[in-house]
C-alpha cells in the first residue's frame, strides 16, 4: 500500500548509507544470555565494527559499575566509547531509536537534522506474552540514547527524540533508503502489538514518522522466531534499491516450515514493485543447519529467571537462527557464525558477491543467538550528516 502523500522532508536512510556511529547495549541479563560466553562475543562484534567496519561504537553498560569496568578495559580501543544507559535486556535494535533525517526548512540553506524514533516497547508482547515484563527501563533507552549522544557531541547539533504511540521494534522494519519499508505481518499485525488499530492505521503511522511512501508485507518472518513474532531483519533484507537478499532452505525434510516460508516470502517479492515502481531483484542467503537448545544451556539460563514474566527455555527448542542477522558498517558487513561447516563460510561466499565494497567478516556469535538474536539485533546505526 501507498501512502496519500510523499513527505520529502523525513527520510529514513538505508543501513548501506554512512554512519555517525554504531550504537551497543552491553549484555547484563542472566536469564537472557550465559553472560560469560555471551559478552566476549559482543565486545568482538563491536571491535570488528570499530577497526574493519572503520565505525565509531557506542557502548552502553547497564549502571556506573560497569562502566568504569569496561572503560578500563577497551581504553586502548580508540573508536570505541563508553556510555551509561540502564537497560532490562540487550536488543539495541528494538530498543534504540530509529533514526531519521529531517530536512528543516525549504529554502536553498537547508538544514539537515537527525531524529531519533522512540516507539512504543512492550518487550515483545506485553504482560501476557511479552519476553520480559515490565521493561520500565527499556522504554527509556531511546531518549536516554538520543541525550547521551547529543550530549558527547556525536553529532554537531543535538539530536530530537519523537515518541510516537505504537507497539513497534526497529528489527521489524526495514528500509531501502528510497521510500520503500519492508515487514511481515505475523508481528506487526500480531495481537499483542497493537491490537485495537487496523493494518491501514498501523501503515499510516510509519510511514508518516519515515518519510516512506510504500510498505511491503511478507506473511511470516523466519520459523521458531517465537520472541519477537517474525522481525524481518531475521528473515530478509534490502541490500541496495530495488534488491532483497532472503533466507533460504532447501531442506523439506528437517526445516519444513521454513522452506514453505521461504518460498511465500518469494512469492510476493516477485510479484511486489517498491516506492519507485521498481521490480525486486530477490537473492537467497542460506539458512544454516537446524540447531536447538542443548538441556545444559536451557539449565543454566532457567536457573537464573527470577521471576513468572521471563521466557524460559526449553530444551529440543529450535533456535531462529538465520545469517540475514548481519550489520552493513561503513567498511565492512559482520555476519553471523555458528559454527556450521558448510553454511558459514557459505555466507561469507554469498556476501562478497552482493557487497564487493565490503570486507565480509564472520564473528562467532552462537550464544549471542542463545539468547534470542544475533548481530543485527544488539546494533543500532546513527546514519551521517555529512
Amino acid at each position: 500500500m501507498k501512502a496519500s502523500q510523499s513527505l520529502s522532508r523525513i527520510r529514513m536512510p538505508a543501513e548501506w548509507e554512512r554512519h555517525a556511529a554504531c550504537l551497543i547495549l552491553f549484555p547484563h541479563n542472566a536469564a537472557t544470555f550465559r553472560l560469560s560466553l555471551a559478552q566476549p562475543q559482543v565486545l568482538r562484534v563491536a571491535r570488528t565494527i570499530a577497526t574493519v567496519g572503520q565505525e565509531p561504537v557506542i557502548l552502553f553498560a547497564n549502571d556506573e559499575m560497569e562502566t568504569f569496568r569496561l572503560r578500563e578495559l577497551l581504553k586502548l580501543d580508540e573508536n570505541i566509547r563508553v556510555l551509561t544507559c540502564p537497560s532490562n535486556d540487550t536488543w539495541a535494535r528494538d530498543t534504540a531509536p530509529t533514526f531519521v533525517t529531517l530536512n528543516d526548512g525549504d529554502g536553498q540553506n537547508n538544514e539537515l537534522l537527525l531524529r531519533g524514533l522512540d516507539w512504543d516497547f512492550n518487550a515483545y508482547g506485553g504482560a501476557e506474552e511479552g519476553c520480559y515484563w515490565p521493561c520500565c527501563l527499556d522504554q527509556k533507552v531511546a531518549a536516554t540514547m538520543c541525550r547521551q549522544i547529543s550530549d558527547v557531541g556525536i553529532l554537531a547539533e543535538p539530536i530530537e527524540s519523537l515518541p510516537i504511540s505504537l507497539v513497534l521494534e526497529g528489527g521489524s522494519i526495514h528500509t531501502d533508503g528510497e521510500g520503500t519499508i519492508l515487514t511481515t505481518r505475523e508481528c506487526l499485525l500480531n495481537n499483542n502489538r497493537n491490537p485495537s488499530m487496523s493494518r491501514q492505521e498501523i501503515e499510516e503511522i510509519i510511514l508518516c514518522n519515515t518519510g516512506c511512501t510504500k510498505m511491503i508485507w511478507l506473511s511470516d518472518g523466519l520459523a521458531n522466531d517465537d520472541d519477537t513474532n517474525g522481525h524481518v531483519d531475521n528473515f530478509a533484507c534490502f541490500i541496495r534499491p530495488g534488491h532483497v537478499l532472503l533466507a533460504w532452505t532447501d531442506d523439506e525434510v528437517y526445516d519444513t516450515e521454513n522452506y514453505v516460508r521461504c518460498r511465500a516470502a518469494l512469492q510476493i517479492l516477485q510479484k511486489e514493485r517498491d516506492a519507485r515502481e521498481r521490480n525486486l531483484t530477490v537473492d537467497k542467503l542460506y539458512l544454516p543447519t537446524p540447531m536447538t537448545y542443548s538441556q545444559e544451556v536451557v539449565d543454566s539460563l532457567n536457573s537464573c529467571i527470577s521471576g513468572p514474566n521471563i521466557a524460559a527455555r526449553h530444551a529440543g527448542e529450535r533456535l531462529a537462527a538465520s545469517y540475514i542477522n548481519f550489520y552493513i558498517a561503513n567498511g565492512a558487513v559482520i555476519v553471523p557464525q555458528f559454527d556450521d561447516d558448510v553454511y558459514d563460510s557459505k555466507a561469507i561466499e554469498t556476501l562478497e558477491e552482493l557487497f564487493p565494497a565490503h570486507k565480509v567478516v564472520g564473528v562467532s556469535s552462537k550464544e549471542i543467538l542463545i539468547g534470542g538474536g544475533n548481530i543485527h539485533c544488539i546494533t543500532q546505526q546513527v546514519p551521517s550528516l555529512l
